[in-house]
């Protein structure tokens, strides 16, 4: 299934994924009840964890993994 990605580095990309998170470029995205427009399709919103972003220096976390 394609996901929109919502925040972050990752915005605005369209990314095959499912389940409670998704990973885009070492940064984690986490499932939301939103839905968004992209192409024409109707995509599921995985935003943002600013806090378990390698790109931000984080993401090494125990609560990231």
């Amino acid at each position: 299934m394609d996901v929109l990605l919502r925040g972050g580095p990752g915005d605005g990309q369209v990314m095959r994924g499912s389940g409670e998170t998704v990973v885009w470029r070492a940064c984690l995205h986490q499932i939301t009840l939103e839905r968004g427009h992209r192409g024409g399709r109707d995509l599921r919103v995985y935003r943002h964890r600013g806090d378990c972003c390698e790109a931000y220096g984080r993401g090494g976390e125990d609560r990231c993994e």
